[in-house]
């Protein structure tokens, strides 16, 4: 049986990265088949390389067709099944998720995770922004990609309380843990086809 393969694109330090390529390591069905940063030096290069996962850097172009023609080349060489944006500060395209999804038989295996209850505080900072607003909870959203920003049909969502006297610091440590807990949980349903994938196809 052919494993899933995934790919994913990150442009920080990675540490969402870090947990699916443990993750996709335990189970048998799926596999992180390369990382993809547009940052040269992105701490998630060396957390790819420490973990013998594939990885490429594709730098920002002036183009941005261009560019996402070259992220797009890479998922068709390796017959991408699912795109994991792991912090990846970049919109794509709709021609880019058009293409892509056309390869899956139309179907949308795109995924984001954001940290904030979507659609309240998209973008940028939304758990500062959700600690200086002084909400009694915010969360987490893992999401179809659309050409929005984080404004795609979502999948999961995973609440977190603000507690009495807690820093943003210390906030902040939480939500990252429930990211890590959430996205790995999305990619385990994956890999047990109770999230189902339609293979790379390409017409």
């Amino acid at each position: 049986m052919n494993k899933i393969r995934i790919a994913i694109l990150a442009s920080g330090t990675g540490s969402n990265a870090e947990a699916l390529m443990k993750k996709a390591q335990s189970l048998n069905s799926v596999e992180v088949t390369f990382v993809l940063s547009d940052k040269v030096g992105a701490g998630v290069l060396e957390k790819a390389l420490n973990l013998s996962v594939r990885h490429f850097v594709v730098t920002k172009q002036s183009d941005r067709r261009e560019h996402e023609q070259r992220v797009l080349n890479l998922l068709r060489e390796y017959r991408i099944d699912w795109v994991f944006l792991a912090g990846y500060m970049r919109l794509l395209s709709l021609e880019f998720l058009q293409t892509f999804n056309g390869w899956h038989g139309g179907n949308s295996q795109v995924v984001n995770i954001h940290p904030s209850l979507l659609p309240a505080y998209p973008g940028v900072d939304s758990i500062r922004r959700a600690f200086e607003d002084g909400v009694e909870e915010s969360g987490v959203t893992l999401h179809l990609v659309d050409e929005g920003m984080d404004t795609g049909p979502q999948l999961m969502q995973s609440r977190l309380p603000l507690e009495a006297g807690e820093s943003l610091a210390d906030w902040s440590v939480r939500f990252h843990k429930l990211e890590h807990q959430t996205y790995t949980q999305f990619l385990e349903l994956v890999a047990l086809g109770q999230i189902p994938t339609s293979p790379f196809e390409e017409t």
